[in-house]
């Protein structure tokens, strides 16, 4: 068997796996149905499939069909070369010498020269801005994981695309930072047909700046179905100046489960993921957050699934390659002009009482799928977000007036509610805009 550098990354990648190292323990025994496997592990059989095609195509696994079902075997030939190539490497670096041109540490030091040198620098130059797609329905706390990621990341140079469905971008505000290269698309999906030329162009452009990692958080409602097609126009605006490295999608604990029936999106979006991370756990029960795991993996046999509380998803993720759970197609977005939900803002010059303010919305609610904002409340300034059923207060700093944006469920009857339900309770002028 021939055992270069491409077959070994091909099998090193497939052992990068906990379910496959166990997978390739039980085989030490003999030869096992796929049946037989599937006892062991608390999955579906697309996710088995998933796993054994990665074992088989990287030559560690033989797999043979006999009726309905699939019996796999190890294939110990390149568990052999596996094992020797380990064994040349600690043998020459017990003997200091260089296995790839076979020098001693003393020649390859004498060797280097100025051209070496140089090409160094090149390789330097020419490193890809490491690409993440941050997904997840309105709500979910995209923005606070995001402020998570950029506090652990202090030390490195961060890029953000924002987008934002209401022409107002709330979340920009709170995100903002000294030195923070950033670029706000708003008024749609980035993955729609209305935004889609534009996001291209941010990416062409952003990719001008010096930055190690760039981070796109999209709307609640955007389908990165067509993530890949984006990325093609970019390389013919730019050339291959990003490493995708995953889409990690976050998942509203309290709420998917009401989510999930209702929108086509959520579908999309962990479809097309590379990590699911379901947030908010401690504000439900055990039973509910299992019910939430079994639904996920419903929709994506393959993404790694974290829990976690207040979006905070660490930084081990960085040195992971989320995309070798990549198994969907790319296809066409379910985000178009003709979907497009109905955005409004309310602006408001003055202090608002808060239990009006927070009984107006109230009234609103059923008929919104997000409302955030911020609002001088005769508490002080306050950063307001409604998620389902939820209204939750934060401290922010003064702006130059209140506003409050509206994510329509029932399209531009939301306008007659919010005006009738502002004049009935809270009663000062205001202004209402697209």
């Amino acid at each position: 068997m021939e055992w270069n550098y491409q077959k070994q990354v091909q099998c090193f990648k497939a052992l990068s796996d906990e379910t496959r190292l166990q997978i390739l323990e039980m085989l030490t025994m003999g030869e096992l149905c796929a049946c037989k496997i599937l006892e062991k592990f608390q999955f579906t059989q697309p996710t088995l499939s998933y796993h054994m095609k990665n074992l088989t195509q990287a030559g560690l696994v033989s797999a043979r069909k006999e009726g309905k079902w699939t019996y796999y075997s190890l294939n110990e030939d390149t568990l052999q070369a596996a094992g020797s190539y380990f064994t040349r490497i600690a043998e020459a670096s017990s003997e200091k010498h260089c296995l790839l041109c076979g020098k001693s540490r003393e020649e390859w030091e004498q060797s280097q020269c100025n051209c070496c040198k140089e090409e160094q620098i090149v390789m330097e130059e020419n490193k890809k801005i490491k690409l993440y797609v941050l997904t997840g329905f309105l709500g979910s706390g995209k923005t606070t994981m995001l402020l998570k990621i950029l506090d652990n990341l202090s030390q490195h140079k961060v890029g953000i695309i924002q987008n934002e469905f209401g022409r107002i971008d709330v979340d920009s505000e709170i995100l903002k930072r000294d030195g923070l290269v950033m670029t706000e698309l708003t008024r749609g999906s980035i993955f729609c047909t209305c935004l889609q030329l534009k996001f291209a162009q941010a990416l062409a452009e952003m990719s001008k700046q010096d930055i190690e990692y760039l981070f796109v958080e999209s709307s609640g409602l955007a389908d990165p179905s067509n993530i890949d097609e984006i990325l093609e126009a970019v390389k013919v605006l730019a050339g291959d100046v990003y490493e995708m490295s995953g889409i990690i999608c976050l998942v509203d604990a309290v709420n998917f489960m009401e989510q999930v029936a209702d929108e086509i999106t959520v579908d999309r979006q962990l479809k097309h993921c590379h990590r699911a991370v379901i947030n908010k756990v401690d504000l439900v029960s055990e039973e509910q957050l299992g019910t939430v795991i079994e639904t996920v993996r419903k929709y994506n046999p393959v993404c790694d699934i974290d829990t976690t509380t207040f979006g905070d998803i660490g930084t081990t993720f960085l040195s992971q390659n989320l995309m070798e759970k990549q198994w969907a197609e790319s296809e066409a977005t379910t985000n178009s002009v003709d979907t497009k939900p109905k955005t409004m803002s309310l602006n408001f010059d003055g202090v608002a009482p808060k239990d009006k303010v927070e009984e107006f919305l109230q009234q609103i609610i059923p008929h919104a799928y997000r409302i955030k904002g911020f609002f001088h409340l005769n508490d002080g300034w306050q950063q307001v977000d409604v998620v389902g059923k939820r209204i939750d207060y934060k401290p922010c700093e003064p702006k130059e007036e209140s506003h409050l944006v509206f994510i329509s469920k029932i399209g531009p009857q939301i306008i007659r509610n919010i005006d009738s339900a502002w004049k009935e309770i809270v009663a000062l002028p205001m202004k209402l805009k697209n």
